[in-house]
């Protein structure tokens, strides 16, 4: 085992760990502004929605932040596109990306996707997304193009309740 691994290891308390819930620890809980870097700062918005079939599915998509709301796209026609008009109620995941046990953080967002067809609003999320993923100006325009098909929606999602956490501070020793 590196020593590396043996340090985080040794820093953990198996019994804090055994009986931490995320939705109730207030002390491993995001402030405000810390929640606002993370979707700013994360890659992957992962979402979930119900088909017609009843199992839950989870999708990965790249998203945008405007005006403080997460957004994203997807295409008319598409599973979850209509499953977001038959029931609206979904959960989005976004994370750092730390899989050490040691400086993770994420937040778990309960929301209403609001699928959105008005071709403005879909141009605008298109060109934020871009703009979010892609640095040089050609880059942007080709992702821009890729994005903004005829039948693009947009899709905005309003938080009903938000869970997050950071596991640094999850009572270690020392």
């Amino acid at each position: 085992m590196a020593a590396a691994d043996k340090e985080v290891i040794a820093d953990l308390i198996p019994a804090r760990v055994n009986t931490w819930n995320p939705a109730t620890a207030a002390d491993t809980a995001l402030s405000a502004e810390e929640i606002q870097q993370l979707l700013e700062e994360g890659k992957e918005l992962y979402l979930s929605h119900l088909p017609k079939n009843g199992w839950p599915m989870v999708t990965v998509h790249i998203y945008c932040v405007i005006d403080g709301e997460v957004w994203t796209t997807s295409v008319t026609g598409r599973v979850k596109v209509d499953a977001f008009r038959r029931d609206d109620r979904t959960c989005l995941c976004i994370s750092n990306g730390d899989t050490t046990m040691t400086k993770a953080r994420a937040v778990s967002i309960k929301a209403h996707a609001h699928v959105i067809e008005d071709r403005d609003i879909v141009a605008r999320v298109c060109r934020a997304k871009a703009d979010r993923y892609f640095h040089s100006e050609e880059a942007r325009q080709k992702a821009f193009d890729a994005l903004f098909t005829p039948n693009r929606v947009a899709i905005r999602f309003v938080p009903e309740k938000i869970i997050s956490w950071d596991v640094s501070r999850l009572g270690r020793e020392g």
